[in-house]
């Protein structure tokens, strides 16, 4: 009998997780914590990982989280996804790291907020756990007033990021992701959904180019 193996992945966050599924239920997991060193500490775990894989079975596909959360973490998760790809034949697909939250699954609509530093946050609509739309990018003021005027109900709001980083009139829950509940996600779409995100690119989100000093001219004196 042939198995759908599946390995997913979530580097985005400091409690990075890996599960490895078999026919959509788990198997085997490894969790690892880093902050900023992701290149260096995910690859021992994932070798752990993939020996739990029978001789000579091949990943159906892989599932990376890709944000918005450790820039770093998403680039070196969704690296590691795609080479690991290359040698099993399969696709990679790419999917919000904020659908991979508990909340996702227990409320049917969420805001995912977020500190998007230099005076600026973001937001973005979950709606029965899936993303809806790119983060928005906000300061402050537009930032609270679109709170208020996209989320008349008072959804539950989620955050990576201890909620001190935020305006403090928010009610927030600071979660996390997880491979587990990436693959949970996974799992509610149809075939032909998941064949969409297995064709399309796998990007992590990146919320603003990076801020670049230029260099003084020579014989500049400011």
């Amino acid at each position: 009998m042939n198995h759908e193996w599946i390995l997913a992945l979530e580097t985005t966050v400091a409690s990075a997780t890996l599960l490895l599924a078999r026919d959509g239920e788990a198997v085997a997991r490894r969790d690892f914590t880093s902050e900023r060193s992701q290149e260096c500490d995910l690859f021992a775990p994932l070798q752990d990982i993939l020996t739990e894989l029978p001789t000579g079975a091949q990943l159906s596909a892989i599932i990376i989280g890709t944000g918005p959360g450790s820039y770093n973490g998403a680039r070196v998760g969704i690296a590691a996804a795609q080479a690991l790809a290359q040698t099993h034949g399969c696709r990679v697909a790419g999917l919000c790291s904020f659908e991979g939250v508990t909340e996702a699954s227990q409320h049917p609509s969420l805001y995912a907020i977020g500190d998007a530093r230099r005076g600026s946050y973001f937001l973005m609509p979950v709606l029965n756990g899936r993303a809806q739309a790119p983060p928005r990018l906000l300061e402050k003021a537009d930032f609270l007033q679109a709170l208020t005027t996209d989320n008349p109900n008072s959804h539950p709001m989620v955050t990576f990021e201890s909620p001190d980083r935020l305006p403090a009139e928010l009610l927030c829950t600071e979660s996390t992701s997880t491979a587990g509940g990436l693959l949970a996600s996974w799992l509610t779409r149809t075939p032909e959904e998941q064949n969409t995100l297995l064709n399309t690119p796998t990007e992590a989100f990146y919320l603003r180019p990076p801020h670049i000093t230029k260099a003084k001219k020579k014989g500049s004196k400011n």
